[in-house]
């Protein structure tokens, strides 16, 4: 499925939010995976995604103009049908160029959808190996739990983009930046590239969509003290630097 840049910033588009309402050029089912084509200068695929919703209701398409870079064919966009996208992987690499691409069987450009099959197929699926919504765990959790009782909760589910928690990790590493706990070193393959990604201000306070700094608002760190860092001493909760000067003191 190609993207042209100079239409949508589509890169940009990712970094803010883990889905996108996209346009229906193909009869698109719940659970197909797209693999996005970046047109423009760009020239390479770069985004594994999963449709969500095949056709999305006209009511509940939102219209953002913020990353559109064509006004003109952000007012064309109001009478196409959409399809709604999840995020669940990206490279760069200059192996899914289109010249390689081309290599690999393609032909022609990549001027609207297509359905990838063959050897280009498993090629351009051998890049994308995880899945960036893996691992993903709540910022709060109950404490208590009572036996032989079914107990409901009610929570607030805010949304966690993907992208900013690979860009985080790729900046920091997997390694806990409280207690320096590296999951592999300690547990052997089983505990390759496991981490939790913490947003340092919560978001249940931030309570709306914002654009998230992948290396200013988040932080890689273990279970446990992600957990402590989740709760509250005399009704605040302990910054990153405090929890590491206690690990360091308990340590002496």
């Amino acid at each position: 499925m190609p993207a042209n840049p100079n239409e949508y910033d589509i890169e940009s588009a990712f970094t803010r939010y883990d889905t996108l309402d996209w346009k229906r050029s193909y009869n698109y089912e719940n659970g197909d995976i797209l693999y996005i084509y970046v047109s423009g200068n760009i020239r390479k695929v770069r985004y594994k995604v999963e449709v969500v919703e095949g056709l999305v209701r006209t009511k509940d398409v939102t219209y953002n103009k913020t990353f559109w870079m064509d006004e003109q064919k952000f007012e064309q966009s109001k009478v196409w049908d959409w399809t709604r996208v999840r995020l669940v992987d990206e490279v760069d690499t200059s192996e899914l160029s289109l010249t390689h691409l081309r290599e690999m069987g393609l032909k022609g450009n990549i001027q609207g959808s297509m359905k990838l099959k063959g050897i280009l197929r498993d090629y351009i699926m051998s890049f994308f190996e995880k899945d960036l919504t893996d691992g993903y765990y709540p910022d709060e959790v109950p404490e208590t739990l009572e036996e032989g009782k079914r107990k409901s909760v009610m929570v607030n589910v805010y949304e966690r983009n993907p992208f900013a928690r690979k860009q985080c990790i790729d900046y920091y590493g997997v390694q806990c930046q409280v207690c320096n706990l590296d999951f592999k070193k300690t547990y052997g393959e089983v505990g390759k590239d496991f981490i939790h990604v913490h947003h340092i201000k919560p978001l249940h306070e931030i309570k709306q969509g914002y654009i998230v700094d992948p290396i200013k608002d988040l932080i890689p760190v273990c279970p446990n003290c992600h957990s402590m860092l989740h709760r509250k001493e005399n009704g605040v909760y302990l910054s990153i630097e405090q929890l590491r000067e206690r690990i360091l003191k308990s340590r002496l």
